[in-house]
């Protein structure tokens, strides 16, 4: 399988994200596509997005920046066999002092990974998990940043979240801007990815900043250990890495 994980530049306007992101969909040889987060900017942008799909064997997992309400924001789609198909869940926290102690918030985002957040390609199993959801995770630094989950002290949540992370082969991560203490995530990334697992994360590049090359806006792991790309390919706002797995 071909995994090609996607970054934008910040700040893009919404009709040159929806014309980058169709191009890069439509000429793509991978076999699974992962965007950044905010891929597609305003809702109307998603009709428009299907109309213009010409290829028929990809698969692509997205998110949509903004729904028009101010009740829900980051939701998720996913494109296979050229139809467009939304997800119904979008980003349920953004840090850890949101979930931090909430037995019923981490109940709620464990009930949409064991739903929503998976599906299959090919008879592998796919899990997505969205930007600061990633702090279901905490780090303890007096065992050299020793990663577990966030709420182990509730054992069906404990029980729960790593049935999930046995079921799942491939796990995606997309991320709006580079997340802070990088040496924190490398190790939750490592812990995600443990027991020939996979993980990809793609993000956007910091606000006001064009650098598309840092090494903080994409990575792949398996088993603990950082995957090489097999290519690279830039568009004037865009980078994308493949991975073959």
């Amino acid at each position: 399988m071909t995994i090609e994980i996607v970054s934008y530049y910040h700040g893009l306007s919404d009709a040159l994200r929806l014309n980058l992101t169709s191009n890069i969909i439509n000429s793509s040889k991978s076999d699974l596509l992962l965007f950044s987060g905010h891929t597609i900017g305003f809702v109307n942008d998603i009709e428009v997005l299907k109309d213009l799909i010409t290829n028929k064997t990809i698969e692509v997992v997205f998110e949509l920046e903004n729904i028009n309400t101010d009740k829900i924001r980051n939701c998720l789609y996913r494109i296979t066999k050229g139809q467009l198909i939304n997800l119904y869940t979008n980003q349920i926290l953004t840090q850890s002092s949101d979930i931090e102690g909430n037995y019923q918030l981490a109940d709620r985002l464990l009930h949409e990974f064991e739903t929503n957040r998976t599906f299959s390609i090919n008879g592998i199993s796919v899990l997505i998990i969205q930007c600061g959801e990633i702090n279901i995770l905490k780090n303890i630094q007096s065992e050299d940043n020793r990663v577990e989950f966030r709420l182990s002290d509730d054992k069906s949540l404990l029980e729960r979240f790593n049935d999930i992370l046995s079921k799942t082969k491939i796990i995606l991560n997309p991320i709006h801007t580079p997340m802070g203490n990088q040496g924190k995530m490398l190790k939750r990334r490592e812990f995600l990815s443990q027991n020939k697992r996979y993980y990809f994360s793609s993000c956007n590049t910091k606000e006001n900043s064009h650098n598309i090359d840092i090494k903080s806006l994409q990575y792949a792991f398996f088993n603990s250990t950082l995957l090489t790309n097999v290519d690279i390919q830039r568009t004037e706002y865009s980078i994308s890495r493949i991975y073959e797995i």
